[in-house]
């Protein structure tokens, strides 16, 4: 598998919020920082269950990707998310870069606005 379908088979499961679909594209030791910082805010794949299983709760969650580029095996996303709140649709923008090893994500770094 490419490093592009490993990201774009978590972001199907991410829109459809499956959560075991989700958590098997990463490693069992995934770290996932802020960009810019050194110490992780998620590490393992427990954690990220746990965190994304509230996420996957939170109404009209969807993230879409306005542009993808890809070098080696890192894939960087500018997705932008939408959720609900009440009847409002509020969107945000992140990038996202993603690392591969072996068909799953090892690291993520993310920038939000």
């Amino acid at each position: 598998m490419t490093p592009i379908e490993v990201v774009q088979k978590q972001l199907d499961f991410y829109n459809s919020h499956d959560l075991e679909g989700f958590a098997s594209t990463y490693s069992s030791d995934i770290k996932i920082y802020n960009l810019g910082e050194t110490t992780p805010f998620l590490s393992g794949i427990e954690t990220l269950r746990k965190r994304y299983a509230k996420r996957f709760e939170t109404p009209g969650l969807h993230a879409e990707i306005s542009n993808r580029i890809t070098l080696g095996n890192y894939v960087i996303d500018h997705e932008n998310v939408t959720v609900l709140q009440g009847e409002e649709e509020v969107k945000s923008s992140v990038i996202a870069m993603y690392e591969i090893k072996d068909d799953l994500i090892i690291n993520v770094w993310f920038a939000r606005e």
